[in-house]
Parts: C-alpha cells; structure tokens; sequence
C-alpha cells in the first residue's frame, strides 16, 4: 500500500481540520493544512483524502485553487473528499454531488456536527466509515 496524505482547508469554525485530523491519525496518514503551506510534494502519495468546509454552499477557494493547480499531478491518483457542511439527508446529498463533481472527485462524503450517530471521539459515526473505505 502506498502512502495517503490528508490535504484540507478550513473556516473559523475549524471542524475541517477537527476531522482531517482524525482521519490523518487512524490511517497514519500525513496531513497538510492549504491555510498554512499550498506546496506539497504529491508524487510521493499513491491516495490522497481531500477535505473542505462549505461557504456560502461552495467548498473553501484554497482547495478548490490546489485542485485546479495540480490537476494533471492527481490523474493517476486514488481521490477521496469529504465535506464539512450544515445539512442532513437530500439537502447534504446535494451539496455533496455539486462539490465534488465541482472538483472532479467521485468518491465523495458529507458529515456534519448534526449527526444522529457519535463515535467515541464525538464525531459522526460516518467518518469511521469513510475512514473504512480508504
């Protein structure tokens, strides 16, 4: 298995970085925040799990800039995205599939505090998940 890097942006509340963090840690991933360096050697990494709040119903410009930026660098790579938004059910699965179609990753999630299911750290019980399907 090849290396993973966990490469997000996040607002003021900081959920972003809360759950790439999480996910950064259970896969042993290393984890680049775009707030703090936008120049990350991605040839060393086989999968990379993007992240992103949402404002004003789009994902953060600083990840949305580095996708564009790298895309001929992310074709032969494993992408994941997950999404840090306010909504549940329809409304989260909407905003799911504009994302990440917006950034031309298919395997995408959406989580948010709202969750009916906590695990043991106080996250949705999706991230574990997810962080299964990695």
């Amino acid at each position: 298995m090849g290396r993973t890097a966990v490469i997000y942006a996040t607002g003021m509340t900081k959920n972003t970085k809360k759950v790439a963090e999480y996910i950064a840690r259970k896969i042993g991933a290393d984890i680049f925040n775009l707030k703090e360096i936008t120049m990350i050697n991605i040839t060393e990494y086989d999968t990379i799990v993007f992240g992103t709040g949402i404002h004003a119903g789009k994902p953060y410009k600083q990840l949305v800039d580095y996708i564009e930026k790298n895309k001929d660098s992310l074709v032969q790579k494993k992408l994941y995205l997950f999404i840090e938004c306010m909504y549940n059910g329809e409304k989260g699965d909407k905003q799911r599939d504009a994302v990440a179609e917006q950034l031309g990753i298919q395997k995408a999630v959406y989580f948010n505090k709202k969750a009916e299911e906590m695990n043991e750290a106080g996250f949705p019980k999706a991230v574990d998940d997810f962080i299964a399907e990695l």
